[in-house]
This record gives C-alpha cells, structure tokens and sequence, in this order.
C-alpha cells in the first residue's frame, strides 16, 4: 500500500496485525463462538439478506455467546439477532480472533451516520429510519453528516466470481467518521450508493446464481473505517438498484432486499449494544470484563472457506474449527486443502449446534459416535525398556 507523506492517518495502518498472531492461553469459563459467514461468495445460507440470522440464533443457543459480523443478520429494517450475539465488523473480529482486540459488552452506544453525497436524493427515507429508530427503539442515533465529496463506491467481480470492488475516495469516509467521533458517536454506521451493478446482474442474484453484487465493497468501507479508527462500524447500501430491482418473490432469502429503501435500521439495531473494542498486549492477564480470545471454544464457517484470516486464526491457537458442508459458496478451499488438524465436519448447522454444546460440556466428540474404538496401548521403545532394566 501507498501512503500519501501528508495523509493524516498515514501511522495508523503501520501495523499489520496478521504478521504477529497471539496464541489463545487458556479456556474462559464462558464459552464463546466465532460464526463466520463470508461475503461476497454467494453462501448459500447467509449470501441473501441476513438470511444466516436463524442459524446464527441456534448457536447462541447452544453457546453462552456468539460473536459474529454484521451481513450474517443484517436485513433491511430486520435484525432479529439473538441477545447474547455480539455484533462485530468483520475486520475487527478477524483482529479478535488474532488477539489484538478485546470486547467490551455494552448497555448502549450513540451512533453516528455518514452518509455518501450520492444519495441524496435518499436523504429523507435516511433521517427517517434514524427518527423512527430513535422514537420506537430508543436507540441513541440523532447525528448524522452527508459528506463534502462523492465515495464512489463500485462493484467489481474477481476472476473467480466473488463480489469485491473499488473506493474511489477513502478520505471522504474517513472525515465524515472523524466529525462524527468528534461529536461523542462510539459507533459509525454509513449508508452508500453502490455503482456498477446491472439488472441482469441483479436478477441472477435474486436466483442464487452469483453472490450478492454489495458485499464485497460494503466491507472494504467497514474494514477501513475498522482498522483506522477501532469502533464498531456497519454498512448498508442505498438503492443502487432502483432501477435494475425486478419485483419477482421467488427467493425468500432475498425478501428483505424489498421491504426497506435504505435498508438500514438493521444496521442501527446492531450497533445499538454492539461490543465496545479494546486493544489487547497480552493474553495471559486480561481484564475480567473484557470477552478475548480466550473465550472462544469453536469457530464456525462454510467447509469451503478455510483459507482466510479465521480458520488460520483458529489452527493457529487449536480452536475447534466446526466447517459446515451445507453452506456451499463459490470456493474451493476444503481441508483437503488446507491439511488443518482442528477441523471437525458437519453436514448442518443442526449437527454444529450439537458439537458445540458437546464442546462446552468438555464431551469427546468420539464418545458420542458409533462404532468407538478401543483404547490404543502405546508400547515403549526396546531401547527404552533396556534402560530402564
């Protein structure tokens, strides 16, 4: 990466958390779940809209928390997550699970809105959702800022088929969430235009044929605004669609898409308790109230996504690492791959609910199984044998 000298914010990606991971140093008492649902990839539970928030509740109801990032329940004006969900960007959760961030539970956060200049024409249906969030959910989220320049966010497709894209202007981001935080905001949502998406492009989603056309750019914003600045951050996109959506109902994952303009109250509901983020040096002597890396007894995660930040994260500190083979998506990184030797698999997230209450009761997995083997005699070395004679 290049860095303007002059950039202001030039010292805070000095740091590359990934180049020094922290091995978790023990079990907490309290169990805690990492749920991944990639973006981008065209999951096929949790690739629509928040379509994964019922299999996301059924492991917080076997875990004594889940910890998991935005798109795997956000949908439009719904977010039904469980309340013992913390709701963590997936670059923050990525540092968490290398030890550098701890989470700090929390009664209420103000939230604060930038919105991109593009949309406008938007901008009422935006104070709206903050006004109706506010009177009904007394959710703390009055201040918002439409940005001096355009974001110029665009969808781009990689050469295997995910969603990712282009930010044409990462400094108007910054400096809208700098005023925010400057005027008391200890979470940032954003809402923007996505630009670059095609009707055709659209109704192939709608049928489950490629990934969702936003996910991929709505998580470079929130990565950035993440790694810079360290609050919890989530993202919705303004109806960048509005004249490519077709009207069709035959993909219930997908409803969500059509019942909101601004497709962004889930964001606030999220942000509304999400977990404050603390810095961590060391994982041998934490705070009591903080939930680290030390809480977590299993990550769960499409069988075909081992490649990235979690499962490595989760080898690296031998966390159980449930892959869910249901859960299909446009990768083909398997363990057959990856040889990792934490990988236990599952045909559903009905069967991962069982291992992780199986985990947290300290059960083996094989005692549950059938056939069992018999106990395995190791013998000693002749050599060994002769000294000790």
């Amino acid at each position: 990466m290049e860095l303007d000298p002059r950039d202001p914010y030039r010292e805070r990606f000095t740091d590359i958390e990934l180049t020094s991971p922290r091995r978790k140093d023990h079990q907490d008492e309290k169990f805690a779940v990492v749920q991944i649902v990639p973006t981008g990839v065209r999951c096929e539970i949790g690739g629509f809209a928040g379509d994964a928030c019922p299999a996301t509740n059924l492991l917080a109801a076997a875990a004594d928390v889940v910890i998991t990032h935005p798109n795997a329940v956000n949908a439009s004006d719904i977010n039904e997550m469980a309340g013992n969900v913390l709701y963590v960007e997936g670059k923050s959760l990525d540092d968490f699970l290398l030890g550098h961030l701890g989470l700090v539970p929390t009664r209420s956060n103000r939230i604060g809105t930038f919105v991109d200049p593009t949309g406008k024409a938007y901008l009422d249906e935006v104070v709206h959702t903050l006004n109706a969030a506010r009177a009904v959910a007394g959710i703390d989220c009055a201040n918002y800022t439409v940005g001096a320049s355009e974001i110029g966010a665009r969808t781009v497709w990689s050469q295997t088929g995910c969603a990712v894209g282009t930010v044409l202007n990462p400094i108007a981001i910054l400096e809208s969430v700098q005023q925010l935080l400057d005027n008391g905001a200890h979470a940032i949502g954003g809402v923007s235009v996505i630009h670059g998406v095609t009707a055709a492009e659209f109704s192939q989603h709608l049928s489950g044929q490629i990934p969702n056309p936003s996910g991929g750019v709505e998580a470079i914003i929130t990565h950035l605004i993440s790694k810079v600045f360290r609050v919890p951050t989530a993202h919705a996109p303004l109806p960048y669609y509005a004249d490519v959506k077709e009207r069709g109902t035959h993909n219930p994952r997908a409803s969500a898409e059509f019942i909101s303009t601004p497709h962004y109250l889930c964001v606030l509901k999220g942000l509304a308790k999400a977990p404050r983020l603390v810095p961590v040096e060391r994982l041998d002597h934490v705070a009591a109230h903080l939930v680290t890396l030390n809480a977590v007894g299993a990550v769960v995660m499409p069988a075909s996504c081992l490649g990235g930040i979690p499962a490595l994260a989760a080898e690296y500190s031998d966390i159980p690492l449930i892959a869910v083979e249901e859960n299909q998506t446009l990768l083909s990184v398997t363990n057959d791959e990856m040889q990792m030797r934490n990988v236990i698999h599952v045909k559903s997230y009905l069967e991962a609910a069982g291992v992780i209450l199986a985990l947290k009761q300290g059960l083996s997995l094989e005692s549950l199984r059938r056939p069992i083997a018999r106990s395995t005699r190791l013998e000693t070395p002749a050599a060994d044998c002769e000294a000790c004679a």
